[in-house]
C-alpha cells in the first residue's frame, strides 16, 4: 500500500495539492493508499470509478468533507473522528469511520454507504436524495446523533443503534425529522420532538426486521463491534422506524392551505425569527407581494394535449398501430378490444408484428429508448392471431379492384371491406400471401400462422381470384367495371449484374420460391456464395445450410443492408459475411467466383440478391413510372384517375410498409368516394425529454418490478394514463379532473386560478401537459 503524508518537509501541503497527488497516484495505477493527513479538506472526494476499486486508509486528523462527491468503486477507512460534512453529496463511495463525525455527515448525499464506530453531529442526513435507479444511500450510526437529524430527508436509510448515547432521552437529538418527506430511519431506544407535522413512527414488521439484522452484520464487523450483535438483536422492541406522511396524511393535519403571507408570519417567521435567519441584517422592506399572474395576464398558459402527439411506437411504424392505445385497453381489462384494435390497422399482427416485422416500433419505444427495456410489441401482435375480425359497416354500393395478393394488396383489399365496400382481389400465383408466402423461410415464420390469418381475411367476405393475372387489356377492362383499382403487384423480377458468367449464377428469390412451394433446390455438401448480402440474402443463407450447403458466404460491395434476426439466424448457421466486394466473374466449371480485389471463393452455386423490380408490362403507356417504379404521392395516387398504387411497385420497403401503404390507399379511396380529403399522417411525435420515466421505476405507477406485463410496461406516451399527478400538483387548485356523461374524462383548467408556473407539465408522466406562450393560445 502505497503511502501519501499531509506534511512534506515539515511544511503542510494544502488542501487543493493534496487532493491533485492523491488523483496523480490513482492514474497511475496506485489504487491502494495509505494517507496520513493533516487536517486537509476534501480528502477521497471525486475519485472517478474504474475496473479496480480505489482503497484509501486514512490516519491523522482528517478535515471537512472528506469524501464529498464520492464516486461508486471508492472505499475509505479513517482510523479515528472526522470534522464536518463527511460524505457531503456522497454519489457512491463506501466510507467507515472508526470514531465520531462531526456536522453534516451524508447532507444531501444521494448514494453510497456509511458507517459510522461512534455517534454523529447536528444535521446528520439533512436533503438526502434517492434516485429510484440506484440502490438507496445509507447512513449507520452506533451510539445517537445531534440536533436536527435528517432535516428536509428525501431519500436514504439512516441506522442509530442507541448504544451508551449521550443523550438518552432522545438518540435522535433535538427536532429531528423536520421536512423529511422520504427514506426510512430505523433507531433503538428514545427520541423525543419527532416532527410528527412530517413523519410518523411506526413498528418494524418482518421486512424491517430481516432487512435491519441482514445489514447489521456487515456494518459491525467493519466498525469492530461484532461483539453487540447479540444485544441489538435481542429485543425487537426496542427498534422504532420513522418514515415519511404520505400526502394524503399529510393533508389530514393540514386541512387548510395557508395564503404565503399568513404562512410566512406564522409559520415560517415562527420557527427561524422575523426576516429569517438574516432578519436581523436587514433593513429594506420585506412585506410581501400581493399579486400573481392569472388569467389573461399569464406569459404561459397551460394545456391538456391529451392524444395531440403520437407516441414514438406509432409514429414510427409505417401501419400506425396505435400501441399506446391497445396497451391501455388492456390495463382496463378490456382485452378483446385490444387485441381488435390492431386488427383495425393491420389485418396480418400476427404474421408480421409477431414474427417478419424488425420492429422499428420497438426500436423507437421511449421504455427503450429512456430505459433500455422497450415493450415487447411483437408479443402484443401475436396476441391477436385467434382474434376473430371486426365487424364490417354496413355495404356500400362502391366496387374496388386489387391487383396482387401480397402484404400491400391484403392491406387493401382488407381496410376497403371493413368499411363496407366491395372488393374483387386478383393474385397470379395460386396462394395469396406474396413474398410473404412465396419467400420467407419457415423459420422465421410458421406457415400455419399465415394461413390462421389469411383464413381471417377469406372470411371477411372478399371474392379472392387467385392464378389470374391481369394483362393490358385485363387492366383496362377493370377500370371500366370498378370504381377504383389498387395496383398492389408488389417486385417479383430479379436485378442483374453484367458480369461474365452470369448465366450461371441463380436469382436468389427463385429459389426461395422453389423452397416455399416445396421444390427446393439440393446443395447437399455445395459451397455456396450469395451476391448481396441484405435481409433477403440472409434468408436465402439460411434456406441453403436447410438444404445442405457445406458452407455459406455472403458478399456485399458495401457494409450489409442486413439487420435483426435474419441476420442473427444466419451467422448462428455459419454464415461468413464479406465486404467490401466487386464481383469480376464467375467460373461455374472450375467452382470459382473471382473478385476485383484479386481474391476468389470456392463457389459450387452462387445466388444473386441485389433486389427485385416491379413488371408492370400490364399498365397503360400513360401511367406515370420513376425509374421503373409506379409513381404515387403520398396518398398513394397514380397519374391515372382513380387508381392508386401501393407497396413494392411504388416503392422498396419492409413487409409493414407494404401494409401501410396498402392501409392508406384504402383511406384514400374511402375519402375520394365520400368527396372529402383523407386524414394525414400524424406530423408531430411525443418528444422523449417529456416523458416522466421516474414514474414508471420501482413498482410507481403500478409498475411490476419484473416487467412481464407489457401493458403495464408501456409509458403510454401522449395518451393521459389518468394518475392524477398533474391535479394533486397543482398548488393553486387550478386543474380539475371533469367527468363526462358519454364516457371519459378530461384534465380542465380553471384561467382564474393558474398562474402558469409549469408544474403541470413538469410531472407529467405522459407528456400530455405542454406550456404554450401567450401568442400560441387564445389569449
Amino acid at each position: 500500500m502505497h503511502e501519501i503524508h499531509g506534511l512534506e518537509d515539515g511544511r503542510r501541503r494544502s488542501s487543493k495539492d493534496f487532493e491533485e497527488l492523491i488523483q496523480r497516484h490513482l492514474r497511475e495505477g496506485r489504487r491502494q493508499l495509505k494517507i496520513v493527513a493533516d487536517g486537509q479538506h476534501g480528502i477521497g472526494g471525486r475519485i472517478w470509478p474504474a475496473p479496480e476499486k480505489a482503497r484509501l486508509e486514512v490516519h491523522g486528523p482528517v478535515g471537512q468533507r472528506l469524501a464529498g462527491m464520492g464516486m461508486p468503486g471508492t472505499e475509505i477507512i479513517v482510523h479515528g473522528s472526522c470534522s464536518d460534512d463527511v460524505g457531503w453529496l456522497n454519489c457512491g463511495a463506501k466510507i467507515t469511520v472508526l470514531g465520531d463525525v462531526a456536522n453534516g455527515a451524508h447532507n444531501a448525499g444521494a448514494q453510497g454507504m456509511l458507517y459510522v464506530q461512534g455517534g454523529g453531529g447536528a444535521r446528520c442526513d439533512t436533503m438526502t436524495k434517492f434516485n429510484p435507479r440506484f440502490d438507496p444511500l445509507q447512513s449507520w450510526y452506533f451510539r445517537d446523533v445531534g440536533d436536527s437529524f435528517a432535516e428536509f430527508k428525501a431519500g436514504g436509510i439512516a441506522v442509530v443503534c442507541g448504544v451508551e448515547p449521550r443523550h438518552p432521552d432522545s438518540v435522535l437529538g433535538y427536532r429531528p425529522c423536520v421536512g423529511m418527506v422520504g427514506g426510512t430511519i430505523y433507531f433503538r431506544g428514545q427520541a423525543t420532538g419527532i416532527s410528527t407535522k412530517d413523519v410518523k413512527v411506526a413498528a418494524l414488521d418482518d421486512a424491517d426486521w430481516q432487512w435491519l439484522t441482514g445489514g447489521l452484520k456487515p456494518y459491525l464487523a467493519a466498525i469492530d463491534r461484532t461483539a453487540y450483535y447479540d444485544e441489538l438483536t435481542a429485543d425487537r422492541g426496542q427498534w422504532h422506524k420513522i418514515i415519511a406522511l404520505t400526502p394524503a396524511e399529510r393533508d389530514d393535519i393540514h386541512v387548510h392551505r395557508q395564503p404565503m403571507g399568513r404562512f410566512r408570519r406564522e409559520t415560517w417567521e415562527a420557527e427561524v425569527g422575523q426576516g429569517g435567519i438574516v432578519g436581523d441584517l436587514l433593513t429594506e422592506d420585506r412585506s410581501l407581494i400581493p399579486y400573481i399572474a392569472t388569467g389573461d395576464l399569464r406569459r404561459r398558459v397551460p394545456s391538456w394535449d391529451n392524444g395531440r402527439a403520437t407516441a414514438p411506437c406509432a409514429f414510427n411504424c409505417p401501419t400506425a398501430i396505435p400501441t399506446q392505445e391497445r396497451t391501455h385497453l388492456l390495463r382496463e381489462g378490456r382485452y378483446d378490444e385490444a387485441l381488435e384494435l390492431v386488427l383495425r390497422y393491420s389485418p396480418l399482427p400476427a404474421t408480421v408484428c409477431g414474427r417478419v416485422c424488425p420492429n422499428p416500433c420497438m426500436d423507437a419505444c421511449s421504455r427503450g429508448v429512456l430505459l433500455k427495456e422497450p415493450v415487447d410489441i411483437a408479443l402484443l401482435g401475436s396476441l391477436s392471431l385467434k382474434t376473430p375480425a371486426p365487424a364490417k359497416a354496413p355495404d356500400r354500393p362502391e366496387k374496388v379492384a386489387v391487383i396482387g395478393g401480397g402484404p400491400a394488396g391484403i392491406a387493401a383489399a382488407w381496410h376497403l371491406a371493413l368499411a363496407g365496400v366491395q372488393v374483387t382481389l386478383y393474385e397470379r400465383e395460386p396462394e395469396l400471401g406474396g413474398k410473404i408466402y412465396q419467400c420467407i423461410p419457415e423459420d422465421r415464420l410458421e406457415r400455419d400462422i399465415l394461413a390462421a390469418e389469411l383464413d381471417r381475411f377469406r372470411g371477411l367476405g372478399i371474392t379472392v381470384r387467385t392464378g389470374e393475372g391481369i394483362g393490358r387489356a385485363a387492366f383496362a377492362r377493370l377500370r371500366d367495371e370498378f370504381d377504383a383499382v389498387v395496383l398492389a403487384t408488389g417486385a417479383h423480377a430479379p436485378r442483374t449484374i453484367p458480369f461474365p458468367g452470369y448465366a450461371d449464377v441463380i436469382p436468389g428469390i427463385v429459389f426461395l420460391k422453389g423452397v416455399n412451394a416445396r421444390q427446393p433446390m439440393d446443395l447437399t455438401g455445395k459451397q455456396v456464395v450469395i451476391i448481396g448480402a441484405g435481409n433477403v440474402g440472409m434468408d436465402i443463407a439460411v434456406e441453403a445450410w436447410n438444404h445442405g450447403a457445406a458452407s455459406v458466404t455472403a458478399v456485399d460491395i458495401q457494409e450489409p443492408a442486413s439487420f435483426g434476426k435474419e441476420q442473427e439466424m444466419a451467422r448462428a448457421r455459419g454464415t461468413r459475411i464479406l465486404f467490401p466486394k466487386f464481383t469480376e466473374r464467375y467460373d461455374r466449371g472450375a467452382g470459382k467466383l473471382f473478385f476485383k480485389d484479386g481474391t476468389d471463393l470456392d463457389a459450387d452455386a452462387v445466388f444473386v440478391s441485389i433486389g427485385e423490380s416491379p413488371e408492370l408490362d400490364y399498365l397503360p403507356e400513360e401511367c406515370e413510372l420513376f425509374r421503373g417504379y409506379i409513381k404515387a404521392g403520398t396518398r398513394c395516387h397514380t397519374s391515372l384517375p382513380n387508381v392508386y398504387g401501393t407497396g413494392d411497385a411504388c416503392k422498396p420497403g419492409l413487409v409493414t410498409d407494404a401494409l401501410g401503404t396498402g392501409r392508406r390507399a384504402a383511406l384514400t379511396i374511402l375519402a375520394d368516394l365520400d368527396g372529402r380529403t383523407a386524414v394525414p399522417p400524424a406530423e408531430e411525435m411525443v418528444d422523449y425529454n417529456r416523458i416522466r420515466c421516474e414514474y414508471y421505476e420501482r413498482d410507481r405507477m403500478g409498475q411490476p418490478k419484473d416487467g412481464d406485463t407489457e401493458a403495464l410496461k408501456c409509458m403510454s406516451c401522449g395518451l393521459c394514463r389518468d394518475c392524477g399527478v398533474c391535479e394533486q400538483s397543482c398548488y393553486h387548485g387550478a386543474i380539475t379532473r371533469v367527468q363526462h356523461e358519454e364516457g371519459g374524462y378530461a384534465y380542465v383548467v380553471d384561467d382564474d386560478r393558474c398562474i402558469g408556473c409549469g408544474f403541470c407539465a413538469a410531472v407529467c408522466p405522459c407528456g400530455i401537459w405542454r406550456m404554450n406562450s401567450v401568442d400560441e393560445t387564445n389569449y
